[in-house]
């Protein structure tokens, strides 16, 4: 397992240099012009001289490969740039950022892992029945409705016609310092927009599992010592169909931390997503960047861990 480890990690490196070589050439293709945005588009209200300057002072008058090779150097030295939005390294932004964005993805995570496994179980328990039907239609209308909907949606009924939850932004009080119940109000209407596909991706998944493995001779042996149910679907069938559970888990959660943008925005989160939206209208191209290298390290350092949880789970898997 160590050697596997160290091993994947060396082939994360080039890996993450792909991804900012063509997340680099994307962006500076896109239309726009980043130093007119930062005047405030304003070609009229400035001269050309000074538009020359600030592309200078940017280091926007280089061709595109010198920039990428000064840019690629400066990340391997730890340096992922300077916004000239914010005035401020594009480290220091991001890492103000991380822990709201990553709690409410953690949580979100975790709303959808413990609703789903449980609606898939249920469903899985009572195949064809009610309870199975509801499961399934409550999977599809899940899957299918748009993020930014849901979110209007869920303002409008609990926030602006019942009055239970803000409408959006973060507590002013401290986590831990008499403001769980703040902070309980604020997260509850994003988590339950953020992780309803996770939701249903995770109870379809788990209702297919668990089918499979009541199928298996040792669940019919189990059942035919006269194990009680309960026992049967915890101890013998959900651990050996967990596996696909946790890869569905651990692959929302890496891509949530990117797709968080939709929902902090409708709710004026200020996370990585909001600071991601922010950042394409200003056409801020060091912070865009320094997100996608946190998103792709993420995405590798979360398959990476899930791959060590499955030794975890079943003894039987083996890494070389």
């Amino acid at each position: 397992m160590v050697a596997y480890t160290i091993k994947r990690i060396l082939g994360a490196f080039p890996l993450v240099l792909a991804v900012v070589v063509i997340n680099f050439a994307l962006l500076h293709l896109a239309p726009g012009d980043p130093v007119y945005v930062f005047l405030q588009g304003g070609a009229g209200e400035v001269t050309e001289q000074y538009v020359q300057q600030m592309r200078r002072q940017l280091g926007l008058d280089k061709p595109l490969a010198e920039q990428l090779v000064v840019y690629v150097a400066g990340v391997l030295r730890g340096n992922l740039g300077y916004s000239h939005f914010y005035q401020s390294p594009v480290f220091q932004i991001i890492v103000e950022r991380m822990p709201v964005t990553y709690l409410l993805v953690l949580l979100s995570t975790l709303f959808a892992a413990i609703a789903g496994i449980a609606l898939g179980v249920s469903a899985a328990n009572h195949p064809h029945a009610f309870v199975d039907r509801v499961c399934t239609v409550t999977a599809v209308f899940g899957y299918s409705i748009p993020v930014f909907w849901l979110g209007q949606l869920l303002i409008i009924a609990f926030s602006v016609y019942f009055s239970i939850f803000p409408t959006g932004g973060i507590p002013a009080s401290a986590l831990g310092q008499g403001g769980l119940l703040d902070w309980a109000l604020h997260l509850t209407l994003p988590v339950v927009c953020l992780g309803v596909i996770q939701l249903t991706l995770v109870a379809r998944v788990t209702r297919a599992s668990m089918l499979e493995i009541y199928g298996m001779e040792y669940i019919v042996s189990a059942r035919a010592k006269g194990l009680s149910n309960m026992t049967v679907t915890l101890k013998h069938s959900l651990r050996n169909a967990f596996l696909p559970i946790v890869t569905v888990i651990s692959m929302d959660f890496a891509f949530q931390i990117a797709g968080a943008m939709v929902t902090e925005t409708v709710f004026s989160w200020p996370g990585l997503g909001r600071l991601m939206f922010d950042s394409v209208l200003r056409r801020d191209y060091p912070v865009l960047m320094g997100l996608l290298i946190l998103t792709s390290v993420s995405v590798i350092v979360i398959n990476l861990v899930t791959d060590i949880f499955y030794a975890y789970l079943d003894p039987r898997v083996v890494y070389q």
